[in-house]
């Protein structure tokens, strides 16, 4: 008589069956992940669209900067010995300069000292003297405080440089190999005087004698003197020099041997910069966009940005604020970029397709070129006012930023929830399959009693 058996426990590997349960009970999880990583890469992709959008917004306010396509330049043909620069104001031509001398500060020294010479100021004493040059004393003081103070080289400079600083003054002192250097500030109306109000110290020095005779002047105090276009001209300064050419500041920077040429116009060169600066943030963007919103039409695979309603709104409007012609213009000046040599090429980008144009209208009508791109309709403040409700804080593309990131939140939430929930089923189903497994054991540990039992009973024929 054959008794059937349960046979091999075939819940041995517990933890494996759970995992393989568990696996298909996460695939919610799963996806939730996915929708939050193309969410996130969403995010990033706004991010990347924001800068592009702020570097164009950028070169068109570059383009409504006041005076910006009224800029000069002032080029001068030796800049180791004249540098210029001219405003909007200056007046266009070819200037000749020469140079004869440059300013220079009035300098004086104290004797040589050993280097551990002192000036001593007596307690309860306070010694004093000053340095005068046009319209401005400086009185610097040394205190002998209540017990006494003595003064090395470099106090003294201190106590200098500190009075000068505290005037707004360009006297300035130094030390070198032991000796007292004072320096004043450039031109012959500047040459300094010195007096020891109380005390002997400028005398001690012998930066001056008794009489305040100077006994040691390095250089003297003197205006620059040079030519343009043969008119004699001096200056008691040396740069900054505005009001010789008008618009022009000068900056003479060494004597001449010969000649400087100074050639002052319209900078073409910075106009043309600062509109092909725009040009190609225009481009660049407009390429970002087509290679975010185009779709494969063999394997109709979809940019990431296919299909956005704002993306394609913002592609439309760029086009439009490039081709429409601008309002408000004056009779007879251009109304449109194509009239000065800025159109779209077979592969809308626009390029300056007419240079010669272009350099026309900069040098000769200026203002019409500034109000294409800057009046209320003007090609550029069409571009800003397009870009900055997009691209400032709080703005569209920040909401839409925002917006994401709450799905994205949503989903952490959702995937938080869930897990908990696993984890709880995960624990039951474990405990579950233990319970069978016991159950299994103890089944199979009844039925080696039984056989053991009936083998008992009808020994062998069993």
């Amino acid at each position: 008589m054959d008794i059937p058996t349960i046979g091999t426990n075939p819940f041995s590997n517990i933890e494996q069956l759970v995992q393989q349960y568990m696996a298909i009970e996460r695939q919610p999880i799963a996806r939730l992940q996915t929708q939050k990583g193309q969410l996130n890469a969403k995010i990033s992709l706004y991010s990347e669209l924001s800068d592009q959008l702020s570097s164009l917004q950028s070169k068109a306010e570059d383009l409504l900067e006041d005076d910006f396509f009224l800029q000069n330049s002032a080029t001068s043909s030796d800049t180791s010995k004249l540098t210029a620069t001219a405003g909007t104001n200056a007046s266009a031509g070819t200037y000749e300069i020469t140079i004869t001398d440059l300013a220079t500060a009035h300098r004086v020294a104290s004797e040589q000292k050993t280097s551990d010479w002192t000036y001593t100021v007596a307690a309860g004493e306070t010694h004093s003297f000053t340095i005068s040059y046009g319209s401005t004393t400086l009185t610097v003081e040394l205190s002998g405080g209540d017990t006494g103070q003595s003064y090395t080289l470099s106090d003294i400079r201190d106590a200098i440089n500190a009075e000068a600083e505290e005037q707004g003054s360009g006297v300035y002192a130094s030390v070198v190999d032991n000796t007292l250097i004072i320096e004043g500030e450039l031109g012959a109306s500047n040459a300094m005087s010195f007096e020891d109000v109380t005390g002997t110290v400028l005398q001690s020095l012998d930066v001056i004698d008794a009489t305040g005779t100077i006994q040691h002047e390095l250089q003297a105090a003197s205006d620059a003197h040079f030519t343009v276009n043969g008119l004699s001209v001096t200056r008691s300064q040396n740069e900054g020099i505005d009001d010789v050419i008008e618009g022009v500041t000068l900056n003479l920077l060494a004597p001449t041997t010969e000649t400087v040429t100074l050639e002052v116009g319209r900078d073409t060169s910075a106009i043309t910069g600062g509109i092909n600066d725009f040009i190609s943030a225009f481009n660049d963007l407009m390429d970002y966009l087509n290679e975010q919103t185009q779709v494969d039409p063999t394997t109709y695979t979809r940019g990431a940005l296919a299909g956005d309603s704002l993306v394609q709104f913002v592609k439309r409007q760029l086009i439009n604020s490039i081709l429409d012609s601008v309002s408000g213009v004056s009779d007879g000046n251009p109304s449109s970029l194509s009239q000065i040599g800025i159109t779209f090429d077979e592969d809308m980008h626009l390029t300056i397709s007419d240079s010669e144009t272009l350099n026309e209208y900069i040098q000769d009508n200026p203002q019409a070129v500034a109000d294409l791109f800057q009046l209320a309709d003007g090609v550029a403040q069409r571009i800003y006012d397009l870009l900055n409700p997009l691209t400032q804080s709080g703005g569209t593309i920040e909401e839409q930023k925002e917006v994401l990131q709450d799905q994205v939140e949503d989903i952490d939430d959702r995937i938080e929830r869930l897990e908990a929930m696993l984890q709880r089923r995960e624990e039951q189903i474990r405990d579950e399959l233990v319970s069978l497994q016991q159950a299994l054991i103890a089944a199979v540990q009844q039925q080696h009693f039984m056989q053991s039992l009936l083998y008992g009973i009808y020994g062998s024929t069993f």
